[in-house]
């Protein structure tokens, strides 16, 4: 079982919004004396949602997005849609990584719900987010 001890935030919302979220675009680097072949390097991401409100079937998903040039950006991977008043917390690969990631969230429904949200980048090698 790999152990994913190197974590990096990506989008953390701890107040209530019921806006959908873009958060920073990030490049992917490696840490320096970074022994760790890319292909043998593995993600996962843990996506913590917390929905209220809303009406008319509301909904909330988070996803982390990857990009080549931080400006088209692609879903690697989504959350389970939380459907209800809740919270969900669940880890999910990512199968690939471009060098650029992201998070957002997406909201649904006739009124879209309150959310809160966190969504971390964990890997089994170090690495580094650089803003650029």
């Amino acid at each position: 079982m790999p152990l994913f001890r190197n974590v990096h935030t990506l989008l953390d919302m701890p107040v209530a919004k019921s806006e959908s979220q873009t958060g920073s675009g990030y490049r992917v680097v490696p840490n320096e004396g970074d022994d760790v072949g890319d292909t043998a390097q593995l993600f996962r991401v843990f996506f913590d949602l917390t929905q209220s409100g809303g009406a008319s079937s509301p909904t909330t998903e988070a996803s982390l997005e990857t990009s080549w040039d931080a400006e088209s950006w692609f879903k690697v991977v989504g959350s389970s849609q939380v459907n209800a008043d809740g919270t969900t917390h669940e880890w999910k690969e990512a199968a690939a990584l471009g060098p650029w990631v992201r998070a957002t969230t997406k909201l649904g429904g006739g009124t879209p719900p309150s959310h809160k949200v966190t969504v971390k980048l964990c890997s089994t090698a170090p690495f580094r987010l650089r803003a650029e």
